[in-house]
């Protein structure tokens, strides 16, 4: 006799609950009715991501604890400000990237241009990658770092 076919809906909340990275194999089999040999198969290779977003959830909880409602209220508002700035400069970055590929290039400069737009976009939306952050950090060891407060102090002339 054939086994019966896995209800798709199980077998989503199976991988979520696994992603999640709080439950063994084993535990996933007994909470949603189903075999440990099922439970591997829809698992493998399934990278447990969420795991990372969990532990920062809890931090963040615990931090809000130690607050009165006062501060909670404060903090919650500041990260739902953030994350609005984030979304529009996301968006935007977006957007630039469409015009700049839409725009015909004329030329190795126009192609430069391109590039630079591609790579700005890609620190906003995704952020820097490690090579950048490397760059700039042996740029300040070089003595390249620019003072802004002696900056700010310059006249427009200079």
């Amino acid at each position: 006799m054939a086994a019966k076919p896995l209800d798709p809906a199980i077998a989503e909340a199976v991988v979520t609950d696994w992603r999640v990275g709080q439950m063994s194999q084993r535990q996933l089999a007994e909470k949603h009715s189903i075999s440990l040999g099922m439970v591997s198969k829809l698992c493998n290779g399934v990278r447990q991501d969420a795991v990372s977003i969990v532990n920062a959830g809890i931090e963040y909880r615990q931090a809000l604890a130690a607050h009165d409602e006062r501060i909670v209220n404060a903090v919650e508002k500041a990260v739902d400000e953030r994350i609005k700035r984030q979304e529009w400069l996301n968006i935007q970055a977006l957007k630039n990237l469409q015009q700049a590929m839409a725009a015909e290039c004329d030329g190795q400069a126009d192609y430069n241009r391109r590039a630079d737009t591609i790579s700005k976009t890609r620190d906003v939306v995704i952020g820097k990658s490690p090579d950048t952050a490397i760059q700039i950090n042996n740029a300040e060891a070089a003595g390249l770092k620019i003072n802004l407060v002696q900056y700010s102090e310059q006249s427009p002339d200079q």
